[in-house]
């Protein structure tokens, strides 16, 4: 497998009140403005804007990241542990924070404890979750493979669009140097085209077959409202990348007939008269008539975690789930992730999965256990999770961090943090890598639980300044 050790450094919403969940970036899924009931409220940026916090100073972008290095944390001089106290403690009871924080830092290469406050205790994690599910596809799965959408031969005049786990096409010509969008049903369509009209045949019936990797199209903990409202899309192995999640926009009730539908368009275009058929079983042996291919998994679940998407984390983890034999219904895979985490050797007391991806109620995970799956990439450990860490939002950069370490006491984290953002009513959490003023590579975890006296913006921007006094640390 392609594995190339790289460095893990790193160099809008509008407002909706839905039952108890009051923003869109509430659920990670577009940053922007936070506001509570009884704040006073910001102005509301336009749809596709986001607002910085409060006593925001600009930086200047953060540059992109530079080539990779050698392995990530085998260089500049470690802190101590008395250093990274002195550094966070006086962060720690920031005004913005709930009453309750579990914290957790770590030397990415030598697994040595350089902070920890309440890493045992039962958290609610909200999205920092995803990290678990891939870590668990990242053991299972060739994360260098690619997942392909083929077309099949079915009986008298129909074809079958054939799922494979690919929930990010293209409606057109797919591009080759984006993920979302890499195969698309305009190529497939042509492929698809030109074989029937060699066999003399310009009209068929389109069928579509989902016996790879099936499931429930949504896991049944999560809130009818916030599948309805866009915060997820259902899950599925046959989709579209613009009916990715969309706040305020509901999802298909069925993505793969969707999908189907789409093709036949494509079809057409391409002088095929197609109309649309029904679920199907595709034959052993069907000849294939045409077949486009998804970005490497390890992009694929890269962009899961950088945009927070919780269906199409949900997706893989059944994926992954399916390759070792497990049914694709939400509790046999959060089963399936803690079985993976617990051979692995990792400590699970305190874990309590409700979903696959943080969206669900009851999940509750240590900030240790954050801690222990993100050390064990970072270090290298394991190679294929490493991988997946360098795709993880970048702090002031892109993903769910875009608009983030912007507030005073943080700008000195912009471009050099790797996380995962977590956010549910009452929670706010990040996990993943930052490098110190003296290049070294820490891992960390924070989870703040309650009421956030002065809503969740100041609460993000809190932890923010948190992390970047592990940036700006010597700490020696």
């Amino acid at each position: 497998m392609r594995r190339s050790h790289r460095a893990l450094v790193a160099g809008a919403a509008t407002v909706a009140l839905i039952g108890g969940y009051a923003t869109f970036d509430t659920f990670d899924v577009v940053p922007g403005v936070l506001t509570t009931a009884d704040a006073p409220r910001e102005a509301v940026p336009l749809p596709g804007e986001s607002t910085p916090p409060p006593d925001v100073r600009r930086p200047q972008p953060p540059q992109p990241p530079q080539a990779p290095a050698a392995l990530p944390g085998v260089g500049g001089t470690a802190p101590t542990p008395e250093g990274v106290r002195a550094a966070l403690q006086p962060l720690l009871d920031a005004p913005g924070l709930g009453p309750t924080t579990s914290m957790a830092v770590r030397d990415a290469s030598t697994g040595q404890s350089l902070f920890a406050l309440d890493p045992d205790a039962a958290r609610t994690p909200a999205s920092i979750t995803k990290l678990l599910t891939a870590y668990a596809v990242s053991r299972t799965l060739d994360l260098d493979s690619t997942l392909a959408t083929t077309v099949r031969q079915g009986p008298g005049d129909q074809v079958v669009l054939v799922a494979g786990g690919d929930t990010a096409l293209a409606r057109g010509k797919g591009n080759p140097d984006e993920v979302a969008g890499r195969a698309g049903l305009g190529d497939l369509a042509k492929q698809v085209a030109a074989n029937l009209k060699k066999q003399g045949r310009t009209s068929v019936t389109v069928g579509w077959d989902l016996s790879y990797a099936p499931g429930p199209l949504q896991n049944v903990n999560w809130q009818q409202d916030l599948v309805d409202m866009g915060f997820t899309t259902r899950v599925g192995m046959l989709g579209l990348a613009d009916d990715r999640s969309d706040p305020g926009t509901a999802p298909p009730t069925d993505p793969a007939r969707s999908t189907t539908q789409a093709f036949v368009k494509a079809l057409a275009a391409e002088g095929i008269t197609a109309e649309l058929g029904q679920k199907v079983t595709t034959p052993d042996g069907a000849p294939q008539l045409g077949v486009v291919r998804s970005a490497p998994l390890v992009d694929v679940l890269g962009l899961a975690l950088r945009d927070s998407d919780n269906a199409m984390t949900e997706s893989l983890g059944r994926q992954a789930a399916a390759k070792d034999g497990v049914p694709g219904d939400g509790a046999s895979v959060t089963a399936w992730v803690l079985r993976v985490l617990r051979e692995d050797g990792i400590d699970l007391r305190g874990v309590k999965l409700m979903d696959a991806s943080g969206l669900a109620d009851g999940t509750t995970i240590p900030a240790r256990v954050v801690t222990d799956v993100v050390q064990r990439g970072a270090s290298g450990q394991v190679e294929a999770f490493q991988d997946v860490l360098t795709r993880l939002p970048v702090s002031g950069w892109n993903g769910t961090l875009h608009n983030r370490f912007q507030a005073t006491g943080s700008t000195d984290g912009a471009g050099g943090v790797r996380a995962k953002t977590g956010s549910l009513p009452g929670v706010t959490s990040l996990a993943g890598t930052v490098v110190t003023r003296d290049g070294r590579l820490l891992v960390f975890t924070i989870i703040n639980n309650g009421e956030q006296p002065r809503g969740p913006l100041a609460a993000r921007a809190d932890l923010d300044r948190i992390v970047t006094a592990l940036a700006d640390c010597g700490c020696r």
